[in-house]
């Protein structure tokens, strides 16, 4: 695959998704551990201290928990790093690949790649720029997903607490039986997930286990795709880069497509040497990188990239026709959420009917999103990388 800084972003994408994946297996898993043991003698007639006895049972069920989440914890580590370090790696290759190929005079395109290769070889002897590192966000990166493990656990004990509490004061004063209250509160929690997790926006937001892992990471390898593409671009002496354009984008993010950006300095009208010709140009500069990100520029699960900006050479960004929509990606997200909220409610099921209604409700949205993608042309697993 040809690296260019959206493919850096894209490839870093694919890893993030690999690593989300872990999460939401282990969330399928721990949900499937509590449906266990609050199933169990549930029909019972003499039942009357079935609540006492499944609440016997939480040290038990935090033990295979606390199994689950020790694989994850060791493999979710070591993947979350390796996507981070990997996609800065490919950004740096993709500030060298996106300058030079544009430029066609062919002595000016292999003194640009000299030096750009000598600026990514400085980069990666060092390791890290000051302030904003493939270390340090490696490290934040592996902070942000481990931290799901330990509320995890104290999740899983919340919620088997709570189906027990519902399902026995509903069978309580008669409203359903024992199995329907406990498949109700199994349902509730499965459709939200494990919960609990909060993010830093203002105000916070809170996720489920698996979708706070995603973001995390789809936050973390796109920052890393661009960081090391403008390391490399910042060493090399380029102050100037261009906001890619996407076929549909958000509000945060419609006033930066096309635009140029700087490194460092202030917005306005500059003058900068064509490094082709040596002639100065004009170049309407829209704000610096760092303002563009504080506008909201490069948020989670933005497909934006930034390209280096050579005065008098690169051209605007080209206007990306599609079909699809803004609006179309989001249903897209949805119908996905949904598919994952079936599997949820399949392995809590407590009958084989219940669950294969489950399992066929997975079914049914799958084939609304292969429809979804054949009338929009979005591509499964892409309906969150709108800007």
């Amino acid at each position: 695959m040809t690296i260019t800084p959206a493919a850096a972003i894209e490839e870093g994408l694919a890893q993030a998704r690999k690593v989300a994946a872990m999460f939401a297996d282990a969330e399928t898993a721990l949900l499937e551990r509590i449906a266990a043991r609050v199933g169990k003698d549930l029909d019972n007639d003499d039942g009357d201290d079935w609540a006492d006895k499944r609440l016997a049972e939480v040290a038990q069920l935090r033990k295979e928990a606390e199994a689950i989440v020790r694989r994850l914890q060791a493999a979710s580590r070591a993947a979350a790093e390796a996507a981070v370090l990997d996609t800065w790696a490919e950004g740096m290759d993709a500030a060298v690949r996106g300058a030079v190929l544009q430029v066609h005079d062919r002595k000016v395109r292999k003194r640009l790649a000299k030096v750009l290769e000598d600026a990514k070889n400085l980069g990666t002897s060092r390791g890290i720029n000051v302030g904003q590192g493939v270390a340090e966000l490696a490290a934040q990166t592996v902070r942000m997903v481990t931290s799901v493990h330990e509320g995890a656990l104290r999740a899983v004990d919340d919620i088997y607490r709570n189906v027990i509490a519902e399902t026995a004061s509903r069978a309580l004063i008669g409203a359903e039986t024992r199995r329907e209250a406990a498949q109700r509160a199994l349902d509730r929690f499965a459709g939200q997930g494990i919960t609990g997790f909060t993010d830093s926006a203002n105000p916070p937001r809170t996720w489920s286990m698996a979708s706070y892992a995603e973001m995390a990471m789809r936050t973390a390898v796109a920052r890393a795709a661009v960081d090391g593409h403008l390391a490399t671009l910042r060493d090399a002496g380029i102050n100037l880069v261009s906001v890619s354009r996407l076929p549909y984008t958000c509000d945060r993010c419609a006033r930066w497509e096309g635009k140029v950006l700087a490194l460092s300095g202030t917005a306005g009208t500059r003058v900068e040497e064509n490094p082709a010709t040596g002639v100065h140009v004009f170049v309407q500069v829209e704000g610096t990188v760092a303002e563009a990100r504080l506008a909201g520029l490069l948020h989670p699960n933005c497909g934006h990239s930034l390209n280096a900006y050579l005065p008098g050479v690169s051209r605007p960004a080209p206007v990306v026709q599609s079909q699809a929509t803004y609006k179309d990606s989001q249903r897209q997200r949805y119908l996905e959420r949904k598919v994952q909220e079936s599997r949820r409610r399949a392995v809590v099921a407590l009958d084989a009917d219940t669950k294969r209604k489950a399992e066929q409700q997975v079914v049914a949205y799958q084939e609304k999103i292969r429809e979804h993608t054949k009338v929009t042309g979005l591509r499964h697993g892409r309906g969150r990388q709108a800007g």
